[in-house]
């Protein structure tokens, strides 16, 4: 079995994997959408994480990693991720390796993807880039700041995909950016914090 990461899965794994591979799905696209009232924000005051939902176009992407799970921790990686993914559905999705390595070929691989179901309480949905950084830049939760998970897939996205884009992704950092500049905040602090 193989599972997607494309936000927080990225970084904060919190299973063990055999095999992490680089690359994108087609037909969907990542967007801060989806409400969080626990982990990056509060009740009655969501914080936004990434989800990704269908795409109308099929030749949208969302780049992220496939990570290759041991056979004895299949159901249990399974069952944790349908708790942690609270408000989303697993579907299976072919995922395309960029490039190869010495331990994978560059073939599709058939993953498990939680992909956003908009019938749930916890989605937002669309709104502006500023909107969007400002609820992601002043909302807090159980496991910190809703600033540092968005700067943290930003992180990981320049750093695995340092040649491809996002730019829903890009836009919103230009608008936490602008707020944190307008209340005299460099980041330095959170930034120095990832590296």
């Amino acid at each position: 079995m193989h599972v997607f990461g494309y936000g927080s899965l990225m970084w904060s794994q919190g299973f063990r994997y055999e095999e992490k591979v680089c690359g994108y799905v087609k037909g969907f696209k990542r967007r801060f959408w989806q409400g969080s009232e626990d982990h990056r924000g509060e009740p009655g005051k969501p914080g936004r994480v990434l989800s990704v939902f269908k795409s109308g176009d099929p030749n949208d992407i969302v780049l992220g990693v496939a990570f290759k799970i041991p056979e004895e921790d299949e159901e249990l990686v399974r069952q944790n991720l349908i708790v942690r993914e609270t408000g989303y559905d697993v579907i299976e999705t072919l995922f395309y390796p960029i490039g190869s390595s010495d331990t994978h070929s560059a073939q599709p691989i058939v993953l498990e993807l939680f992909l956003a179901n908009q019938n749930t309480s916890t989605y937002l949905g669309p709104a502006s880039e500023r909107d969007i950084a400002w609820q992601i830049y002043h909302s807090k939760g159980l496991r910190g700041s809703n600033l540092d998970y968005f700067l943290r897939v930003v992180s990981s996205c320049k750093n695995l995909f340092p040649n491809n884009s996002d730019r829903h992704l890009e836009q919103i950092e230009q608008e936490v950016r602008q707020i944190a500049a307008e209340k005299g905040d460099t980041l330095d602090h959170l930034i120095g914090q990832m590296q």
